[in-house]
């Protein structure tokens, strides 16, 4: 991946004001909890005593077997890295009590699929928490982003302009739960939709 790329790619998780949305997000999930990402070592700090194993789906780079751990608290991680062009996770129906997302649907090929296999994989009491950046609500920064989207996905590696809520709803999942809100800047890079959804 050129340097640049890396970098911007890198930026939002990177930002210093990232750590406290983490921790919110990741604080009540417990149990049997999915993660999907496309950084694979970002959110393992941020977990709970109450989660007892963490499945993270890499959801780029090159496929590789899958390889587990277990950190410094004796949390159970199951590392699997299926590749970007994954439309399918490799677990059974209602799996997981949780599953997580931050800063992933905007770089997924195919994030329609992925949503689905989550809601697959979720046992119906199960809840996604998600914590994405994606089209802004302000009028201004929606029009710039629609300016500069063929030029980010190139060499910001990811896509501005999508609607996190709509792509949830669409996979028949149900937001209980949902704030949007600016996070720093730049501010085309910075929407941000914080929420959670159960299975419609």
């Amino acid at each position: 991946m050129p340097p640049l790329k890396s970098r911007l790619e890198h930026y939002p998780m990177r930002n210093a004001l990232f750590s406290g949305e983490r921790t919110a997000l990741i604080a009540p999930t417990q149990g049997r909890v999915l993660e999907i990402c496309c950084e694979a070592d970002r959110n393992i700090p941020y977990y709970s005593p109450w989660v007892t194993d963490l499945a993270i789906v890499c959801l780029d780079g090159p496929v590789a077997p899958v390889r587990y751990q277990s950190n410094d608290r004796g949390l159970h991680i199951e590392l699997s890295r299926i590749g970007a062009d994954a439309v399918a996770l490799p677990f059974p129906d209602a799996a997981f009590d949780w599953a997580v997302s931050t800063l992933t649907l905007c770089r997924l090929k195919d994030a329609a699929a992925i949503l689905a296999e989550v809601r697959r994989v979720l046992k119906p009491s199960g809840a996604f928490v998600f914590l994405e950046h994606g089209r802004s609500e302000n009028p201004t920064t929606r029009r710039l982003q629609e300016r500069i989207h063929d030029l980010w996905i190139r060499v910001g590696g990811c896509d501005l302009d999508r609607e996190i809520d709509r792509m949830i709803g669409a996979a028949e999942m149900h937001i209980e739960s949902l704030q949007r809100y600016q996070l720093g800047q730049p501010g085309f890079l910075s929407a941000m939709y914080r929420g959670s959804a159960r299975r419609a």
